[in-house]
């Protein structure tokens, strides 16, 4: 069994969806679900799910309403949460997002602050508890202080990070030294490396940069269009599965993460991770949950 860290969001999730095409700047009648999330958070439910990994999670929430039921709906799962901190004075994460009448994503709003308040003193306070880790995910909505600590403190052990957005992307690039594997999207990609991908061939000049400020793997999501992926040995793109109709997009690119890092931990080959990563997602563009509570069940078969 893989024990795998993971430090990052967890989060209020916020998601509404019109009935009919969605009108600007108008009350639009519509659905509102409410569900527990954050990327660090999803990521490691879906790590969980995937069977045959240990996953301790280590984040912040506040001392509202939301903070102790969000430890608690994964503490029920089964998943080590002695990590997480309830910090005084502090809103947990909430994050809304507003899709279209076919399920994509319009706009997010998200309001992390709590998760800004993880310190580099509480990262070397909890850092024994992970000293059997095979890897460490990290996701950016910590700050660039801690992510770098991070760095520091797990540099002995491969690290994967999603950056999360592009705005928090930056972050990032002092812990890139240390990074194991990183999976940008098409935007998060544009803003390290400040190379505009247009084409196969920027995608190519994209990757190589970052595997040039120290990545050892790097996976590109392009949405629909699948991914690419590379390292110094190898390159390549792999379509995505065509759905018709999503179920939700919300989740996706978490549960790619997920399985990016369960295959790291397993030391698959990068295409392998690649093909494993899309299916992930599929699978959870089939739920309208974040995490598909039948992934465990999937991704056996």
């Amino acid at each position: 069994m893989e024990h795998i860290g993971v430090i990052g969001g967890l989060a209020v999730d916020l998601e509404g969806r019109p009935h009919k095409k969605l009108i600007p700047a108008d009350s639009n009648p519509g659905t509102v679900k409410v569900s527990w999330g954050g990327v660090g958070r999803n990521i490691a439910e879906n790590l969980y799910r995937m069977g045959g990994n240990k996953v301790s999670f280590f984040s912040a929430v506040g001392t509202d309403v939301f903070g102790s039921d969000a430890a608690a709906s994964l503490q029920e799962l089964g998943l080590d949460v002695n990590g997480i901190l309830a910090l005084p004075a502090c809103r947990t994460a909430t994050y809304l997002s507003i899709l279209d009448e076919n399920g994509e994503m319009v706009l997010a709003l998200s309001d992390m602050e709590v998760l800004e308040r993880i310190t580099p003193e509480h990262v070397e306070a909890f850092a024994p508890l992970l000293d059997r880790t095979s890897l460490i995910v990290l996701d950016a909505n910590l700050s660039e202080e801690t992510l770098a600590c991070c760095g520091r403190v797990f540099s002995e052990r491969r690290i994967f990070i999603d950056p999360v957005s592009v705005e928090k992307a930056r972050r990032i690039r002092p812990v890139l030294p240390f990074c194991h594997a990183l999976k940008p999207n098409l935007f998060e990609a544009e803003a390290l490396t400040g190379i505009s991908i247009q084409n196969e061939g920027d995608l190519e000049e994209a990757g190589g940069c970052l595997l040039d400020l120290g990545v050892k793997m790097v996976f590109i999501s392009l949405g629909k269009n699948g991914v690419f992926y590379m390292d110094r040995l190898s390159r390549g793109r792999l379509p995505a599965p065509e759905i018709t109709h999503p179920a939700s997009v919300t989740g996706a690119g978490d549960a790619m993460s997920a399985a990016i890092a369960d295959g790291i931990a397993r030391d698959s080959d990068i295409l392998r991770i690649a093909g494993n990563a899309l299916r992930a997602a599929n699978i959870t563009l089939q739920s309208k949950e974040p995490v598909n509570p039948d992934l465990g069940t999937l991704w056996a078969r």
